[in-house]
C-alpha cells in the first residue's frame, strides 16, 4: 500500500475551503495535475457523486481514474474512493485551528506491479506526487486566503 499524506494551514476558515475544493466544475483552477473531469453521475455533489477522471503523472495525460465520493461532510471532510487504474482512497480533510485551518490530503492506494510498483512509488512517483500535491495544495491556499481576504474586506465596509 502506497501513502500520500500532505498538511498545509491555510489562514482561511474551513467553508471557505471547502467552497474551493468542492466545486468540481473548478477543480482545474487548483489542482495542477488535473486534465479532465467528468461528472457522470445524476447528482453533482454529495456521497454518491461520480467522475471520471483524467490525470497527469509527469506532465502526460495517463492517469485514468473513476472517482466516487463516499463521504460528503461540509465543511470538514470529503472521501472518495479511485477504482480507474489505481485502486484505493483519498480524502480531503479541514480542521479549524486558530487563524486558519489545517488542510490535510491523504491518498492511499495499492500501486500496480505488486512490490516493483511499491519500489517505484517510493523511489520516483511518490516524491513526484507530494511535489504536485503541495503545488495545488499551495493553489487552494491562494484562492481560499484571497475569497476569505474578499470577504473580510466587505464585511468591514
Amino acid at each position: 500500500m502506497a501513502r500520500l499524506d500532505i498538511r498545509r494551514f491555510i489562514a482561511a476558515p474551513p467553508e471557505v475551503i471547502w467552497d474551493v475544493i468542492s466545486d468540481f466544475d473548478r477543480q482545474r483552477e487548483w489542482m495542477v495535475d488535473l486534465r479532465r473531469l467528468e461528472i457522470v453521475s445524476e447528482q453533482r455533489q454529495g456521497a454518491g457523486t461520480a467522475m471520471d477522471v483524467t490525470s497527469e503523472l509527469f506532465g502526460l495525460p495517463v492517469v485514468k481514474d473513476v472517482m466516487t465520493i463516499t463521504a460528503w461532510e461540509p465543511p470538514h471532510r470529503m472521501d472518495v474512493r479511485h477504482s480507474g487504474q489505481f485502486h484505493g482512497t483519498g480524502a480531503f480533510l479541514l480542521e479549524r485551528v486558530d487563524n486558519g485551518t489545517i488542510f490535510t490530503w491523504v491518498e492511499d492506494f495499492e500501486p500496480p506491479l505488486g512490490q516493483l510498483g511499491e519500489l517505484g512509488f517510493a523511489l520516483v512517483i511518490g516524491p513526484h506526487l507530494r511535489r504536485v500535491f503541495a503545488r495545488s495544495m499551495a493553489n487552494v491556499k491562494r484562492l481560499a486566503e484571497e475569497r476569505a481576504g474578499a470577504a473580510t474586506s466587505s464585511a468591514e465596509a
